[in-house]
């Protein structure tokens, strides 16, 4: 009976890992900063035209088509969408979040990176949040 309490002890403490304290601050702001932009890049899919017009109109130096901004938005709803759904199961602590997380912002850096008009501050929190989330990925199962 006493054997009985000591596996059950020792299997509690090998598989619960205690949740990390800024972990779940991590993944509420992660959960509203790209839930946000995933609502704004799904409803541009709906307004490309209009957006092209005005855009077109008042910054005439690079002339853009309805499709290459449509392409633009389906690619930023997609990943951020992606993100979302990575900081989610990071939430449920599950590894695959981090790869999907991790994935979709270093594809956002990358395209941040070698547009001149983005500024450096916003590529640097997508880096970040790589950064961060990965500080704890230890403690994933």
């Amino acid at each position: 009976m006493n054997e009985d309490a000591v596996s059950v002890k020792t299997t509690e403490t090998g598989l619960v890992k205690p949740r990390p304290v800024f972990l779940p601050m991590l993944c509420l702001f992660a959960f509203v900063f790209f839930a946000l932009l995933t609502i704004l890049f799904f409803t541009c899919l709906f307004y490309s035209g209009t957006i092209t017009r005005v855009k077109n109109l008042y910054i005439s130096d690079d002339i853009y088509s309805g499709k290459q901004l449509l392409f633009f938005f389906i690619a930023g709803f997609l990943l951020h969408g992606i993100a979302f759904a990575g900081s989610v199961l990071i939430w449920y602590r599950r590894k695959i979040g981090y790869y999907f997380l991790a994935l979709s912002c270093l594809i956002l850096a990358t395209s941040q990176f070698f547009q001149p008009h983005i500024a450096i501050g916003t590529t640097g929190v997508y880096i970040v949040m790589i950064i961060l989330f990965g500080l704890f990925f230890k403690r994933l199962y």
